[in-house]
C-alpha cells in the first residue's frame, strides 16, 4: 500500500473518532478529553501535510481508533513514532 494513502486513511478514522467522542452521552466528560487528544493527533498529521481520506463514519469511536491504528501500521515506514505512540495512548485510554 501507499504510505501517504494509509496516513490519509488513518487521519480520516481519527476524525471520525473525534465526532463520535463529542457526540457520546458521557456524563463524566471523559469522552471530551479523548476528543481533545484526537485533535492533538490531527495536529501531528497536519504537521506532516496529510489530507484526510473520507472513511466510513458508521462505527463507534473505539472502532475508528482501531481502524486508524491498522492504517498507521500499514504506513509504518513513513509514520513518525510520535504519531504512533500518541494514537496508541488514546486507544488505551478509550478502552478503559
Amino acid at each position: 500500500m501507499n504510505g501517504s494513502l494509509d496516513l490519509a486513511r488513518a487521519l480520516g478514522h481519527v476524525r471520525n473518532a473525534v465526532v463520535a467522542f463529542v457526540a457520546a452521552d458521557d456524563p463524566s466528560g471523559e469522552s471530551l478529553f479523548l476528543a481533545g487528544d484526537c485533535l492533538d493527533l490531527e495536529g501531528l498529521f497536519a504537521d506532516l501535510g496529510v489530507e484526510p481520506e473520507l472513511v466510513d463514519p458508521g462505527v463507534d469511536a473505539r472502532a475508528s481508533l482501531d481502524s486508524a491504528s491498522e492504517a498507521l501500521a500499514a504506513a509504518r515506514p513513513v509514520a513518525p513514532l510520535a504519531l504512533w505512540a500518541g494514537l496508541q495512548a488514546v486507544r488505551a485510554r478509550a478502552a478503559r
